[in-house]
């Protein structure tokens, strides 16, 4: 191999760092390609957001600094900041499944609204009890909740 000069060994050094970025890049394609295909449950809350309130028929759910505050409108119950801990780690545990078909949403349902940070609208979710299932409509979309149980996502008193 011939003599290279300084600046041709910094350009060697430049496009072989760039070539191994691009490997990198790639390669978690590579590696991760076909693993999640199968499955095709997702969160209910996206892994990204963070709740800041959430409306229910009659209580709200606000953070409040590291902590949770429930205030209800008609009966005075009183939530700990555990209790609504809970309930928030619930939702953002909480497992969906896309439904390719299924008949009209008609029945009424119960409804929540999620306020994410950073977002200016809230992101509403419908729940309907259907037999042995609990379905969820979210943007126009249908699905079926996986885990927990539609109890779990709802405040206790």
């Amino acid at each position: 191999m011939g003599k290279l000069s300084q600046r041709a060994w910094n350009n060697v050094i430049i496009v072989s760092m760039l070539i191994l970025i691009m490997l990198f890049n790639f390669s978690g394609n590579f590696l991760n390609s076909g693993s999640d295909e199968t499955s095709t449950t997702r969160n209910l809350v996206p892994s990204d957001k963070i709740i800041t309130t959430m409306v229910f028929e009659q209580l709200k759910v606000e953070r409040i600094g590291q902590g949770w505050r429930a205030i209800s409108g008609e009966h005075t119950i009183k939530y700990t900041n555990e209790m609504l801990a809970n309930l928030i780690e619930n939702w953002v545990n909480a497992e969906i499944s896309l439904i390719e078909q299924h008949n009209s949403w008609h029945s009424p349902t119960a409804a929540v609204e999620l306020w994410f940070a950073g977002q200016a609208l809230p992101t509403e979710y419908h729940f309907k009890q259907q037999q042995d299932q609990t379905l969820v409509k979210i943007n126009q979309q249908i699905y079926e909740l996986i885990s927990p149980s539609y109890q779990s996502l709802t405040p206790q008193e």
